[in-house]
């Protein structure tokens, strides 16, 4: 199975969750790609799909909010993992304090432009879509579990709970539930 994997901001496409995504079999794409640029980012991801016809589509945090605006375009099975829903709103805080990329040691800058440029997640008509699922770590640190809760809420979609944090925790389990999406 062919799986786009996009990174949260910060990290790269060799992140841990790529990495322990193909140990484990999948044939994964992982690519670097600059999540705070908003066009740029959603255009290459475009065209990666595009080119690359995956079967599934997963990301985690900045990188499921891209996964949920690929699923919006391609309708592609996808698995977001605690999504930055509302990047405008969510990353504000790093207008003051900028982010850190870890890959590099160095701050990510943001403007007010950047975080104008975010678009909204489109709804679903109050319907879940069978080949979506949201995974919401309960011990999110970052975007607090009830916001994200709130925003399944609104939407009207279902989500899963996990004993996690931010990040992805038990890659293994992420690997059972991409198994269980893809043959749903």
């Amino acid at each position: 199975m062919k799986i786009i994997y996009l990174h949260g901001l910060g990290s790269n496409g060799q992140s841990s969750t790529a990495c322990g995504l193909s140990k484990l079999g999948f044939d994964v794409i992982s690519p670097d790609y600059r999540p705070q640029f908003f066009s740029e980012s959603l255009e290459q991801l475009i065209q990666l799909v595009e080119h690359s016809q995956p079967t599934l589509i997963a990301g985690t945090s900045m990188g499921g909010y891209y996964a949920l605006k690929l699923f919006e375009r391609f309708a592609l099975p996808t698995i977001a993992i605690n999504p930055c829903f509302d990047p405008a709103t969510l990353l504000q805080k790093y207008l003051e304090q900028p982010a850190h990329d870890f890959v590099t040691d160095t701050p990510i800058p943001f403007d007010q432009a950047m975080l104008d440029a975010f678009e909204s997640i489109v709804s679903t008509n109050g319907q879940q879509p069978y080949d979506l699922e949201i995974v919401i770590g309960m011990n999110d640190d970052v975007i607090p579990a009830k916001l994200q809760q709130q925003f399944c809420n609104q939407l009207g979609w279902n989500w899963s709970e996990v004993d996690w944090g931010h990040r992805v925790d038990d890659v293994g389990l992420l690997g059972e539930m991409i198994n269980r999406l893809r043959s749903d």
